[in-house]
């Protein structure tokens, strides 16, 4: 019978001493786990690289200062430029943290203790990023909306289009002809709040006739995009009464001083066969990086689901 294999630490029976004859195992790992994993890849594009401070412009209208104009026979042909909002700057933040492997764990083959330390470091870069990314957003005051009432009960799909509509619809303050033409394509909630929303009756009666195969309390939640429109995210990390409607990647950039790094395990306070003086070996896993919204109003909040 074959062997049935339920993670990495499976098959052949690797031990923590195998794990840490190559320093560099565990930290590449960690990397491999983290990456795509981060909330804010949702909602921010890649701004490149920079120095430790980043200089960008809150969004203005997508089109031209000037309107096109009509042009006489040997008339030269306007000029416009784009029309710009008020100069901001980002600063990078550096943040990071560590794990550490006793002599204990590697000698006496403590490998759930190890597995334990790796997961509960990932859990923990993760939540310290979305917390950065609400923390962004509630510094650029993005739109919100009160659900009419709790989705155990109430109107989820009217919420849910209504947030849609007020992304569709954003455009600048005092002049509804300057819109900005976002897309809204994604909802991002907790797991609990999904189950809750397709669930309730108002989102149930869509999945009669035909369409009864799709119903996802069959189905079940993978997969899943709302009204031919939204992709579905999910976060245990986030407050389970809001819920992000928004057009992905728009809202604002992410931009690295330096980007997320794992150092080999070594020892701490000089290097020796049982792990200096501390007899424990360590990765260090750090990043410095900018966040900044210059589009909020690509995105809308609702509270109270």
């Amino acid at each position: 019978m074959a062997d049935v294999i339920t993670s990495a630490y499976d098959g052949q029976q690797i031990t923590v001493d195998e794990l840490m004859a190559d320093p560099t195992y565990i930290p590449q790992r960690v990397i491999e786990d983290l990456d795509n994993a981060f909330v804010e890849d949702l909602f921010f594009r890649d701004g490149g690289s920079n120095q430790g401070v980043v200089a960008f412009r809150e969004a203005a209208a997508h089109y031209l200062a000037d309107d096109a104009e009509e042009i006489a026979e040997y008339g030269e042909i306007p000029v416009s430029a784009p029309e710009l909002g008020a100069l901001r700057a980002a600063f990078g933040i550096k943040t990071g943290e560590a794990i550490r492997v006793s002599w204990e764990q590697r000698n006496e083959n403590k490998v759930d203790a190890v597995t334990r330390a790796i997961d509960e470091l990932e859990k923990t870069v993760l939540r310290h990023g979305i917390n950065a990314v609400f923390s962004a957003f509630n510094a650029a005051s993005i739109p919100e909306l009160q659900a009419g009432s709790q989705w155990v009960g109430g109107d989820p799909v009217k919420d849910i289009f209504d947030a849609i509509e007020q992304v569709q619809g954003a455009h600048v303050e005092g002049d509804e002809t300057r819109v900005f033409d976002y897309d809204p394509n994604t909802i991002l909630l907790h797991p609990q709040s999904l189950t809750k929303l397709l669930r309730n009756e108002q989102i149930q009666k869509y999945y009669i006739g035909d369409k009864a195969s799709d119903n996802p309390v069959f189905k079940g939640l993978k997969e899943i995009e709302l009204f031919g429109t939204l992709q579905v995210a999910t976060s245990r990390l986030m407050p389970k009464n809001e819920v992000y409607v928004f057009e992905q990647g728009a809202a604002g950039f992410k931009s690295d001083t330096m980007p997320l790094t794992a150092t080999p395990m070594y020892s701490e306070g000089g290097d020796s066969p049982i792990g200096g003086p501390t007899m424990s070996w360590r990765s260090d896993l750090v990043r410095k990086r900018a966040i900044a919204v210059d589009n909020p109003l690509s995105v809308v909040k609702i509270t109270g689901v």
